[in-house]
């Protein structure tokens, strides 16, 4: 018996050792199991792919960016109003328009209708009172689609707008004699030329060109030597330097072998007005458009797009292509040596976001406010291990950068004629290495994904300089050196922009044009807080020679050096409201007089901005594109709520940093005119008649920082004011301070609101 227990107890034992045996095993393959399932996902991850499993089905998709996600939904489409994107073509509002009609006037629409089609009663009673002759396929009686306020009309263009905004650059090692061709279309524009190779050959430039001319050793004299090594040398991409010299709102870039194209009528194509008509208009990167363009002339959106995304997004870049010699690799020019394009396709499209593209800079522009520095061409040339594949490197990361901000790229028309196929052989030394590298760096390309928190040109490409340190590196050690160069050019560029960078070119040809077409005038007295916030502002619409500043008495140096018009005023008092008013007067009268086509006139703590969901470009596009003779403002005071924000620090944008704004009426001005005006004191109104529009927006700064407030209101109320003005209740609130000055800071008037988005998403001051 004995026995038997002890055997008995053996086997229980040695089974007990076996399942805990065998539950190591299948502990062992489930960690092992894990391990893979977490390799296996890291490498779908990696891959920006993923399998969702939904019952027996398996649905394959892929992670989808963020600035892909742009549809709405159905439900939203009611709060779009606008049924034009811009004058000639339908807008996200025409669903709304059309079912408010049909519900309001035509019987309404059963929404919940299975069998048949719900609108059809309504739409029947709207056919009645159009009339449609199917012989001629139109309306009887076309007026009545008048009540859906569609704008058939399309805005006309002219160049001559542009004349002051753009820059023309030009790399070159040879006389510019080819501009002669281009003199019908480039003579009105000013030209940047960089002198590559001997910077002691003196190069033939045509006497009615207006440029200037810099060679290299004027890049090293600006940059100094340690700095300008990121500017090329004997390569095309020396163009960087004439990016980084330009202050114009768009740069048109084209190379000397270059010479005007014709259509199929024979004309010669103006490439610069179209590159301007695609940079001016929006793009579709987020749904493609089969009819092209639907903003050219001629052209809509085709049935199945999304009426949601048809207001598009600004446009940062206009690729134009060439007839006669292609822009082909070395190896396809040597298998080709002989072919020509000749196929004329008079046809732009939006590159979709997310899709890149070869670009070439022998025919491109872009606007320089929206994406400038990311345009920075690739580190190529002397010293470099490879060649050709700066423009490349410029489109790859462009493209990135602008898909991320929320910016299209056009591609397409206008085409040039490619005059001269370079040297097949001279090529494939360059390109050679590329061949390889560019299969790994657009793969690179394709992977990025910027942080949320980069909401710049310059953010994006500082990243995107740390991205190709980390993850291109494996290449060869030259990508450590371009992303070094890349950010020495961020660096370059703040400079440039602030003005601490001062370009002296060795050649330079101003030709005597016509005076720009807008103004700005404003009027100062020690306003050394307000006036850098005033010029940094209207400086990236205006050029400082159509900036004006009254000086009235000012003694604190603040409009010292200056390079903007600055006229001294003298007034007996320091808030003299008639005197103040006669001397604005005279003086925009005087500018309409010397040409302007319109003049804006604001206070120095006032921001006139149009809604940037209308006019993306900004100021100036409103005051081009505008009808009115006389525009009246609607007015917000931007304000500081103490408890939530804090103290404003003036080096960073002014409206990034403050959320709240209230109306006021009385800042509803008529301030942009194209007549002279006799304003009321306040400039509040005018005797003439005005034109309101909610879509030019007057932001007054008075209040945008309690302290800054509080200080200047001690200052302002030591000043000598007219009595007589005061007695009439002229200004009082200038003489305020202490409490009364906190009481007058605190009292918000107005409907108080968080200023929308579109306001705030760009530093715009």
């Amino acid at each position: 018996m004995k026995q038997y227990m002890s055997h008995r107890a053996s086997q229980i034992v040695a089974n007990v050792i076996l399942q805990i045996n065998m539950y190591k095993r299948l502990i062992y393959y489930f960690i092992i199991g894990l391990v893979c399932v977490f390799i296996l996902y890291t490498f779908l991850q990696s891959r920006n792919y993923y399998r969702t499993f939904t019952g027996p089905f398996i649905v394959e998709t892929h992670s989808v960016p963020d600035y892909l996600k742009k549809l709405s939904t159905s439900s939203t489409l009611d709060s779009f109003k606008d049924v034009n994107s811009i004058p000639g073509t339908t807008g996200p509002g025409i669903p709304a328009a059309i079912r408010s009609l049909l519900t309001t006037k035509y019987g309404g629409v059963n929404s919940d209708a299975l069998s048949y089609y719900g609108a059809a009663l309504a739409v029947e009673k709207l056919e009645k009172e159009c009339g449609w002759n199917p012989t001629t396929s139109d309306f009887v009686h076309p007026q009545c689609i008048d009540q859906f306020h569609f704008n058939r009309q399309s805005r006309p263009f002219d160049i001559a707008d542009y004349y002051q905004e753009v820059d023309i650059v030009i790399p070159s090692i040879r006389d510019l004699d080819f501009l002669e061709s281009w003199k019908v279309f480039f003579e009105n524009f000013h030209l940047i030329i960089i002198q590559d190779g001997d910077p002691d050959k003196l190069l033939k430039i045509p006497e009615w060109a207006d440029y200037e001319l810099y060679n290299r050793r004027d890049i090293e004299s600006i940059l100094g030597k340690h700095r300008a090594w990121i500017i090329s040398s004997q390569d095309a991409s020396i163009r960087n330097f004439g990016f980084l010299v330009s202050s114009k709102t768009f740069i048109y870039s084209i190379d000397d072998d270059c010479l005007p194209a014709r259509n199929a009528s024979g004309a010669q194509i103006d490439a610069i007005m179209r590159h301007i008509q695609n940079l001016v208009t929006n793009s579709t990167p987020y749904f493609f458009n089969t009819l092209y363009d639907p903003y050219r002339e001629g052209s809509d959106f085709v049935r199945g797009y999304p009426f949601s995304l048809r207001r598009g997004v600004p446009t940062a870049i206009s690729h134009g292509i060439w007839l006669n010699a292609p822009d082909y690799d070395a190896p396809t020019q040597l298998l080709k040596i002989d072919e020509r394009n000749r196929l004329l396709a008079d046809i732009t499209i939006t590159v979709p976001a997310g899709v890149l593209y070869p670009m070439c800079s022998m025919n491109v522009a872009f606007n320089r406010k929206l994406i400038g520095v990311a345009f920075m061409q690739g580190l190529m040339g002397v010293g470099m291990p490879w060649g050709r594949y700066d423009d490349m490197f410029a489109g790859w990361a462009s493209k990135v950068v602008a898909d991320h901000l929320g910016f299209g790229v056009k591609t397409g028309a206008p085409y040039i004629h490619h005059n001269k196929a370079s040297n097949p052989f001279t090529n494939l030394k360059k390109e050679y290495m590329g061949f390889f590298w560019q299969e790994d760096i657009i793969a690179f390309f394709q992977r990025v994904r910027f942080s949320p928190s980069a909401k710049t040109p310059e953010a994006c490409y500082l990243e995107l300089a740390h991205l190709i340190r980390s993850q291109l590196l494996h290449l060869h050690v030259y990508f450590d050196r371009l992303a070094q160069a890349m950010e020495i050019w961020v660096q370059l560029w703040t400079q440039a922009q602030q003005r601490t960078l001062q370009f002296k070119p060795s050649r330079q040809n101003r030709v005597n044009t016509s005076i720009n077409a807008y103004a700005v005038l404003t009027i100062s007295r020690n306003e050394a807080g307000y006036l850098p916030i005033w010029l940094r502002y209207y400086r990236r619409y205006f050029a400082d020679k159509d900036i004006y500043i009254l000086d009235n008495d000012s003694n604190d140096r603040s409009t010292w050096n200056l390079t903007v018009n600055v006229q001294r005023v003298h007034s007996e008092k320091y808030f003299d409201h008639l005197w103040l008013i006669e001397t604005v007067e005279a003086k925009t009268r005087d500018l309409l007089l010397l040409g302007y086509k319109y003049v804006l006139f604001c206070e120095i703590d006032e921001i006139i901005i149009p809604d940037p969901l209308k006019y993306p470009l900004g100021l100036m596009d409103y005051i081009r594109k505008t009808k009115y003779e006389t525009v009246r403002t609607k007015g917000y005071n931007l304000f500081h709520n103490v408890t939530l924000e804090p103290k404003l620090n003036l080096s960073e944008s002014i409206i990034r940093q403050r959320r709240f704004w209230f109306t006021d009426n009385d800042y509803n001005k008529p301030l942009l005119t194209s007549k002279s005006l006799h304003w009321s004191v306040g400039f509040h109104t005018c005797k003439e008649d005005t034109q309101q529009d909610p879509n030019l927006i007057l932001i007054h700064l008075a209040r945008m920082d309690h302290d800054f407030f509080m200080q200047r209101a001690t200052w302002k109320s030591k000043q000598d004011f007219k009595k007589e003005d005061l007695e009439r209740q002229w200004g009082t609130q200038h003489v305020l301070s202490g409490e009364k000055a906190e009481k007058y800071f605190s009292e918000i008037a107005g409907n108080a609101t968080e200023i929308p988005i579109q306001f705030r998403s760009k530093p715009f001051f």
